[in-house]
Protein backbone atom coordinates (compact mmCIF):
# COMPACT_ATOMS: atom_id res chain seq x y z
CA UNK A 1 0.00 0.00 0.00
CA UNK A 2 1.17 3.54 -0.73
CA UNK A 3 1.47 4.85 2.82
CA UNK A 4 -1.39 7.09 3.87
CA UNK A 5 -3.06 7.11 0.47
CA UNK A 6 -6.71 6.30 1.01
CA UNK A 7 -9.02 6.69 -1.95
CA UNK A 8 -12.79 6.78 -1.61
CA UNK A 9 -14.94 5.65 -4.54
CA UNK A 10 -18.50 7.00 -4.41
CA UNK A 11 -20.74 5.46 -7.07
CA UNK A 12 -24.05 3.62 -7.05
CA UNK A 13 -22.87 1.15 -9.73
CA UNK A 14 -21.32 -1.81 -7.91
CA UNK A 15 -19.48 -3.16 -10.97
CA UNK A 16 -17.76 0.17 -11.65
CA UNK A 17 -16.79 0.46 -8.00
CA UNK A 18 -15.28 -3.03 -7.94
CA UNK A 19 -13.29 -2.42 -11.16
CA UNK A 20 -11.89 0.85 -9.82
CA UNK A 21 -11.12 -0.60 -6.39
CA UNK A 22 -9.37 -3.65 -7.83
CA UNK A 23 -7.17 -1.62 -10.18
CA UNK A 24 -6.29 0.98 -7.56
CA UNK A 25 -5.38 -1.73 -5.08
CA UNK A 26 -3.12 -3.33 -7.70
CA UNK A 27 -1.22 -0.03 -7.70
CA UNK A 28 -0.92 -0.12 -3.92
CA UNK A 29 -3.66 2.30 -2.94
CA UNK A 30 -6.06 1.71 -0.06
CA UNK A 31 -9.36 2.01 -1.97
CA UNK A 32 -12.74 1.95 -0.27
CA UNK A 33 -16.25 1.98 -1.73
CA UNK A 34 -19.54 3.56 -0.75
CA UNK A 35 -22.63 3.48 -2.93
CA UNK A 36 -24.14 6.88 -2.14
CA UNK A 37 -23.25 10.42 -1.15
CA UNK A 38 -25.14 9.88 2.10
CA UNK A 39 -22.86 6.95 2.97
CA UNK A 40 -19.82 9.07 2.06
CA UNK A 41 -20.92 11.91 4.36
CA UNK A 42 -21.10 9.44 7.27
CA UNK A 43 -17.37 8.68 6.93
CA UNK A 44 -14.39 10.51 8.39
CA UNK A 45 -13.70 12.17 5.03
CA UNK A 46 -10.59 14.19 6.02
CA UNK A 47 -8.75 10.85 6.23
CA UNK A 48 -8.99 10.35 2.46
CA UNK A 49 -6.33 11.51 0.02
CA UNK A 50 -8.67 11.51 -3.00
CA UNK A 51 -12.34 10.98 -3.83
CA UNK A 52 -13.56 9.46 -7.09
CA UNK A 53 -17.14 10.60 -7.49
CA UNK A 54 -20.03 9.68 -9.74
CA UNK A 55 -22.60 12.37 -10.53
CA UNK A 56 -25.88 10.57 -11.14
CA UNK A 57 -26.84 9.10 -7.78
CA UNK A 58 -30.09 9.06 -5.80
CA UNK A 59 -30.81 11.54 -3.02
CA UNK A 60 -27.61 13.63 -3.16
CA UNK A 61 -25.93 13.77 -6.56
CA UNK A 62 -22.20 14.04 -7.08
CA UNK A 63 -22.25 17.74 -7.90
CA UNK A 64 -23.99 18.49 -4.60
CA UNK A 65 -21.61 16.28 -2.63
CA UNK A 66 -18.64 18.00 -4.25
CA UNK A 67 -20.10 21.42 -3.35
CA UNK A 68 -20.48 20.31 0.26
CA UNK A 69 -16.91 18.98 0.36
CA UNK A 70 -15.42 22.12 -1.17
CA UNK A 71 -17.24 24.46 1.25
CA UNK A 72 -16.23 22.49 4.35
CA UNK A 73 -12.84 23.63 5.75
CA UNK A 74 -12.04 20.05 6.81
CA UNK A 75 -12.50 18.60 3.30
CA UNK A 76 -12.03 21.46 0.84
CA UNK A 77 -8.50 20.42 -0.09
CA UNK A 78 -9.28 16.76 -0.80
CA UNK A 79 -8.87 16.24 -4.55
CA UNK A 80 -11.95 15.07 -6.43
CA UNK A 81 -12.11 13.22 -9.73
CA UNK A 82 -15.56 12.98 -11.27
CA UNK A 83 -16.13 9.68 -13.07
CA UNK A 84 -19.46 9.83 -14.86
CA UNK A 85 -21.42 8.74 -17.90
CA UNK A 86 -22.38 12.40 -18.37
CA UNK A 87 -20.13 13.34 -21.24
CA UNK A 88 -21.33 16.79 -22.24
CA UNK A 89 -19.13 19.84 -22.15
CA UNK A 90 -21.52 21.57 -19.70
CA UNK A 91 -21.15 18.75 -17.16
CA UNK A 92 -17.36 18.77 -17.47
CA UNK A 93 -17.22 22.53 -16.98
CA UNK A 94 -19.66 22.42 -14.06
CA UNK A 95 -17.64 19.70 -12.35
CA UNK A 96 -14.37 21.55 -12.77
CA UNK A 97 -15.94 24.85 -11.68
CA UNK A 98 -17.24 23.20 -8.50
CA UNK A 99 -13.64 22.33 -7.69
CA UNK A 100 -12.97 18.91 -9.17
CA UNK A 101 -9.39 18.22 -10.15
CA UNK A 102 -10.30 16.03 -13.12
CA UNK A 103 -13.29 14.59 -14.96
CA UNK A 104 -13.31 11.13 -16.53
CA UNK A 105 -16.11 10.05 -18.83
CA UNK A 106 -17.50 6.50 -18.66
CA UNK A 107 -16.89 4.10 -20.18
CA UNK A 108 -13.30 4.57 -19.10
CA UNK A 109 -10.00 2.79 -19.58
CA UNK A 110 -8.71 1.61 -16.22
CA UNK A 111 -5.07 2.38 -17.01
CA UNK A 112 -6.04 5.95 -17.81
CA UNK A 113 -8.01 6.28 -14.57
CA UNK A 114 -5.02 5.03 -12.58
CA UNK A 115 -2.71 7.44 -14.42
CA UNK A 116 -5.06 10.35 -13.70
CA UNK A 117 -5.27 9.35 -10.02
CA UNK A 118 -1.48 9.34 -9.80
CA UNK A 119 -1.31 12.73 -11.51
CA UNK A 120 -3.89 14.35 -9.24
CA UNK A 121 -2.24 12.92 -6.13
CA UNK A 122 1.18 14.09 -7.33
CA UNK A 123 -0.13 17.66 -7.82
CA UNK A 124 -1.84 17.58 -4.40
CA UNK A 125 1.40 16.46 -2.71
CA UNK A 126 3.39 19.18 -4.46
CA UNK A 127 0.86 21.80 -3.38
CA UNK A 128 0.99 20.58 0.23
CA UNK A 129 4.79 20.62 0.23
CA UNK A 130 4.91 24.14 -1.20
CA UNK A 131 2.33 25.36 1.32
CA UNK A 132 4.32 23.80 4.15
CA UNK A 133 7.55 25.43 2.94
CA UNK A 134 5.91 28.84 2.67
CA UNK A 135 4.51 28.55 6.20
CA UNK A 136 7.96 27.74 7.56
CA UNK A 137 9.63 30.79 6.00
CA UNK A 138 10.09 33.80 8.30
CA UNK A 139 8.10 36.87 7.36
Amino acid sequence: MIAGTKILIVDDEQEICEILKYNLQLEGYDAEIVYSATEALALDLPNYSLIILDIMMDEINGFELARQLKTNPATKYIPIIFCSALSGEDEHIMGLNIGADDYITQPFRTREVVARVKSVLRRARMTQELSSQLQQQPI
